[in-house]
């Protein structure tokens, strides 16, 4: 019949549960070295795969830099969240938005930002990062109005809490430069600049 035909074609079923068994033997020679080194790879890995999200809040100070404006520097209370990816287990990359506000002789003073933002660590399992970024800020009080472009650096601390949860702080200054300060529609000042030095407290789910 067709069993007998396979058989004297191919070799008796003893032969094949020979070769059945070098196959595995060579796939579990394989597989083993591969999970050794996953077993030796940092624990940290698993923890940094996917997105991350956070929320800092804190204070800043902040002023304008033009021909007419105070060189006093505002203090208010600045919050910001970002949301973003990791690229390596030493950097994530995200999107982030700021709002600080300060309120002077009932003018309420505001400024907005929105940008990209890097946090990179010297090793994976370092607590302290390094933070860059590039962006836009704009600014508002009562009918006068700014906006330019903003670089941002920094830097920060982890601290672990339960789970996939970090705290810690984060130190910044934001730069924005070569913007205009309008009143309405009208031009006051050209070349005006924005600095602002923000230190908060940071909770991250990583």
């Amino acid at each position: 019949g067709r069993m007998s035909r396979m058989t004297s074609r191919h070799g008796s079923p003893h032969r094949y549960r020979r070769r059945l068994a070098l196959l595995l033997g060579a796939v579990a020679l394989a597989v083993a070295p591969s999970r050794a080194v996953a077993q030796a790879a940092p624990q940290a890995a698993p923890a940094n795969a996917g997105l991350w999200y956070e929320v800092t809040l804190g204070g800043a100070g902040s002023r304008l830099a033009c021909s007419i404006c105070s060189a006093h520097r505002d203090l208010g209370a600045v919050i910001t969240g970002a949301l973003g990816a990791y690229a390596s287990p030493k950097l994530r990359v995200g999107l982030e938005l700021s709002r600080w506000t300060y309120r002077d002789v009932g003018v309420r003073e505001m400024t907005s930002g929105i940008g990209l933002v890097a946090h990179m660590k010297p090793s994976a399992r370092s607590r302290l990062f390094l933070l860059g970024g590039a962006g836009w800020t704009s600014y508002r009080a009562s009918d006068y109005t700014f906006g330019a472009p903003r670089a941002s650096v920094g830097i920060g601390y982890d601290v672990p809490l339960a789970g996939a949860w970090v705290a810690g702080n984060v130190l910044t200054m934001d730069l924005a430069a070569f913007g205009k300060l309008r009143n309405e529609s009208v031009t006051v000042v050209d070349n005006v600049g924005l600095s602002a030095i923000r230190m908060a407290v940071q909770l991250r789910r990583r």
